[in-house]
């Protein structure tokens, strides 16, 4: 019963944090956020195997992905000013 909480845990934590980590990432590497946005979520569509995870996973992953979001128009903003 312990081994089935960790992993659910587990699933938890990855559909916070990594989507957000994810779409940061690719927004340095293409440069722009929509299509980083879009390939986080085909992403996380392919590690969570598309709908066959709870609901609640997938909408956390949404979320997280849309913080990643935030934070990457942010992040190229700062850059924008610097660069000024």
């Amino acid at each position: 019963m312990l081994r089935g909480e960790f992993t659910y845990m587990q699933g938890i934590l990855i559909a916070l944090l990594v989507p957000a980590i994810i779409t940061v990432v690719f927004t340095r590497v293409t440069y722009n956020t929509f299509v980083s946005f879009g390939l986080t979520l085909l992403f996380m569509w392919a590690v969570f195997g598309g709908l066959d995870h709870p609901i609640h996973l997938i909408l956390l992953t949404i979320l997280s992905a849309i913080v990643g979001f935030y934070l990457s128009k942010k992040t190229q903003k700062q850059n924008k000013k610097k660069m000024k």
